[in-house]
């Protein structure tokens, strides 16, 4: 049995979208879940993603980034073995904890 990669939208508020995502993700289906989360954050102008519970296989490093194309702004939390890929998109907030992201997504001080 094939193991699931899945997206949760948890909030929405105006042009902001806040989603988590988990499961494994592999150089085969890296395209596909940026490909959907473009989709989702179609017309969003700040995500917020939670991706802490991707899980990566140690021998294949993305060949791409998963997170989507179209935002201005994009809240990151994430595994450490994908901050080097934020380091060229300055679009990206990397964030340690989910306080500090959330905060930053729905503009409250943190």
């Amino acid at each position: 049995m094939q193991a699931l990669f899945r997206i949760r939208v948890l909030a929405v508020c105006g042009t902001r979208l806040w989603c988590a995502g988990t499961g494994p993700v592999t150089a085969g289906i890296s395209q596909a879940v940026h490909d959907e989360l473009t989709e989702l954050c179609a017309g969003m102008s700040v995500i917020g993603l939670d991706l802490r519970e991707l899980r990566l296989p140690t021998e294949v490093f993305l060949p791409s980034v998963p997170w989507p194309d179209g935002p201005d702004t994009v809240h990151l939390l994430a595994p450490e073995r994908l901050r080097s890929l934020v380091a060229d998109d300055e679009r990206v907030h990397w964030h340690s904890d989910l306080h500090a992201a959330w905060a930053a997504w729905s503009g409250l001080p943190a």
